[in-house]
C-alpha cells in the first residue's frame, strides 16, 4: 500500500529539522533553550527562555530576551559557524517596550567584535553596524549621501516582522519580509563566525524560525 506524503508538510519538516533552523516548538519552556549562549552582565536582569506565544508565527514557542540594563543582551546560537550564508529570523517587539533595539548578529567572534543589523521601533530607523572591540561603526549604504548611517523606516512594535541578511564577502543584503532596504559592503571580519539575536535598551523581545544556511 502506498503512503501519500504531503509535500508541503515534509518540506517544512526537513527545514525544521535542519540544524540551522530553530523553531523553539520542541524545546522545554521557562529556561533557555540549549545550542544558545547569553551573553551580557549576568547581574543586570537579563534573560533569554523559550515560552509558549498563541501569535507565533510556526504556532508554538517562542525565544523571548530581554535587556532591561540600558546594555546589550546577545542571544548566539552555537552549532554553526560561517564565513557566507543567509540569516533570518521573525522578530517582535513587545508593545510595552520603553526603548530601545532589536537585531540580528552574524560573523560573531566575541562579545565585543561581531556585524549587526539593528531595527528601532521607537526611533523608525534600521542601520547596519560592525562592532570591533566594542566599539560601533555604522556600514554605510550603497548609494546613501555621506554621514547618511540610518534608513528610516517604520518598524511596528507589537507586529511579526521578517528580518534577513544576505552576506557574502564584504557585501551585505538587508531586507525586511520580502523587501531588500539595501545593500552595504563592509571590509572586516574575515574569519568565520556564528550567528544570533540581540536586544537593548529596555525592551523585550520574542523571535521565531531563526535560520542561519551556510553558503560555499
Amino acid at each position: 500500500m502506498a503512503v501519500k506524503i504531503h509535500t508541503a508538510s515534509f518540506i517544512a519538516a526537513l527545514l525544521a529539522a535542519a540544524p540551522g533552523n530553530v523553531n523553539f516548538d520542541s524545546l522545554r519552556q521557562g529556561v533557555a533553550p540549549q545550542n544558545w549562549t547569553l551573553v551580557g552582565p549576568t547581574d543586570a536582569g537579563q534573560f533569554l527562555r523559550v515560552r509558549y506565544d498563541a501569535s507565533a508565527p510556526s504556532r508554538g514557542n517562542v525565544l523571548e530576551t530581554s535587556a532591561r540594563s540600558g546594555t546589550a543582551s546577545l542571544a548566539i546560537f552555537d552549532p554553526v559557524v560561517c564565513h557566507d550564508g543567509d540569516l533570518s529570523v521573525k522578530f517582535r517587539i513587545e508593545p510595552q517596550a520603553a526603548s530601545g533595539t532589536i537585531g540580528v548578529v552574524w560573523r560573531y567572534q566575541d562579545p565585543k567584535n561581531y556585524y549587526l543589523l539593528e531595527f528601532s521601533s521607537s526611533l523608525g530607523v534600521i542601520a547596519v553596524y560592525r562592532v570591533r572591540e566594542g566599539v560601533r561603526a555604522p556600514v554605510r549604504r550603497r548609494g546613501a549621501k555621506s554621514g547618511d548611517a540610518v534608513l528610516r523606516h517604520e518598524v511596528k512594535s507589537g507586529e511579526w516582522h521578517v528580518a534577513r541578511v544576505n552576506f557574502r564577502g564584504d557585501r551585505i543584503k538587508a531586507f525586511l519580509g520580502y523587501r531588500r532596504l539595501f545593500e552595504a559592503e563592509a571590509a572586516g571580519f574575515r574569519g568565520a563566525g556564528k550567528a544570533g539575536v540581540v536586544t537593548s535598551g529596555s525592551l523585550v523581545a520574542t523571535f521565531d524560525d531563526f535560520r542561519i544556511e551556510k553558503k560555499l
